[in-house]
């Protein structure tokens, strides 16, 4: 999301939850995932491409997705949300308040106020 996207063009780019993460997939990958544990490129899609697994990582259990290694890991906020949110307050020119925000994203003021402050770490 590199210009200013209007709520409008937010919403046609990213119409669902699965456009939300293969927007992030192809920014944070590009056409391959690679595990963020060890780096390996053999990986396996479980979940209908909602995690992945890795081949070579010693603990055979090592499972990621797009969130891992995030500011939106541990979230239960959907992908859909953060990008809105990372649009808005990319383009806000004086900021935006965590109640307005949460208001913009339909989550309550203490998670509107987190997901601020993640992305301002970020």
């Amino acid at each position: 999301m590199s210009k200013y996207l209007s709520i409008l063009e937010f919403y046609q780019k990213f119409p669902d939850e699965e456009a939300s993460r293969k927007y992030i997939a192809e920014q944070r990958w590009g056409s391959e995932p690679a595990c963020p544990r060890c780096g390996s490129m053999k990986v396996w899609e479980i979940k209908g491409g909602m995690q992945y697994k890795c081949g070579d990582c010693p603990a055979s259990k090592c499972r990621f997705s797009v969130r891992t290694g995030t500011i939106m890991e541990h979230s239960r906020v959907p992908l859909q949300k953060w990008l809105l949110a990372i649009n808005l307050m990319t383009t806000a020119l004086k900021g935006i308040s965590s109640d307005q925000f949460a208001k913009h994203l339909g989550v309550t003021q203490t998670t509107a106020w987190r997901m601020e402050h993640r992305i301002r770490k970020a």
